[in-house]
């Protein structure tokens, strides 16, 4: 019978699941790099989030693995080469934490817009400050979208709604979804010369390791918001700063650090800057489905030998 080690939180619905398809489990949650190689021979199944970064070392000290699930769509944490070297599947689950990572991504824009966290504070120190805090309003503004994968293309939809011009930065968008959304396809320096909000859905590579610089900020509207629901890394964050700090760009909005836990930012006491703890999966609707569509797939390649959402080096 295969045998599957928890080795981080997710949802207990995981647990119903296995038990329903007669798979053996344990949960071993806060475990380091050196006990959980230790403690990984045995287990067939392996099930992450983000707080496990499953390593080399991790991999090889394992004998009979044959699956590492990630919730989610980052798989950061896991090492693909060792894991493909093994022969061992990385699986995610790219669907689940769509409309909640959109959402988030709105939300943040709607902050800095109408300076709602400037003005939510402001209250709660008992001030009235109407007159200090006149926004702006999304209709006619253009949002240049980087990365035109599953959540790339929800925030488009949702910017269609509101009247935004869209603009899409991507190698891989097909003729049909820009058409349906209206979005027009641009290289990204001609994009963030031309949008007010570029807001990022893209994956973290060597391509794309900070693509917001210095010289891309230089080039970005003065009223222009930056908004990070990606990857940490994808903004160099001292060169945003300082373009904050200098009035070069308006706003700033990020889920996601170069370093996480984040709990000393550089960002910290910016009114100009909207930060969230990588919550953009962080809703009780995107945990529960994301947890479903993981356990399903891995009882599925142990049970059936099926392979679903597989991520490849």
């Amino acid at each position: 019978m295969p045998k599957v080690l928890i080795a981080d939180n997710v949802s207990d619905v995981v647990c119903e699941i296995f038990d329903k398809n007669s798979i053996n489990y344990e949960k071993k949650v806060g475990l380091s790099e050196d006990e959980l190689t230790s403690e990984i021979k045995g287990y067939e199944g392996l099930l992450i989030r983000s707080a496990v970064t499953i390593t080399k070392k991790i991999i090889d000290s394992s004998d009979v693995l044959k699956v590492i699930g990630r919730p989610g769509v980052g798989v950061d944490n896991v090492d693909l080469k060792a894991s493909s070297d093994k022969d061992i599947v990385v699986m995610n689950t790219p669907l689940g934490n769509v409309q909640a990572t959109a959402e988030l991504t709105f939300g943040i824009i709607h902050s800095l817009m109408r300076k709602i966290h400037i003005a939510n504070s402001s209250m709660h120190e008992k001030r009235w400050e109407k007159k200090k805090l006149i926004g702006n309003e999304l209709l006619g503004k253009t949002i240049g979208i980087v990365g035109f994968g599953n959540i790339g293309k929800k925030v488009a939809d949702f910017a269609r709604v509101y009247g935004m011009n869209i603009v899409v930065v991507s190698e891989s968008a097909a003729s049909k979804d820009l058409e349906s959304l209206n979005a027009e396809l641009m290289n990204f320096d001609d994009m963030i010369t031309h949008a007010d909000i570029i807001t990022f859905h893209n994956k973290l590579s060597e391509k794309t390791k900070y693509i917001v610089n210095s010289d891309s900020l230089s080039k970005m509207k003065k009223n222009s918001i930056v908004i990070n629901c990606a990857r940490g890394g994808i903004i160099n964050e001292a060169d945003i700063k300082e373009a904050l700090v200098n009035n070069k760009i308006s706003g700033y909005g990020c889920d996601v650090y170069e370093e996480e836990p984040q709990t000393d930012s550089i960002f910290c006491g910016m009114d100009n800057v909207v930060m969230t703890p990588h919550i953009g999966a962080g809703t009780t609707e995107a945990q529960e489905k994301v947890a479903v569509q993981i356990a399903e797939q891995v009882s599925d390649y142990l049970i059936n030998n099926n392979i679903v959402n597989q991520v490849k080096p």
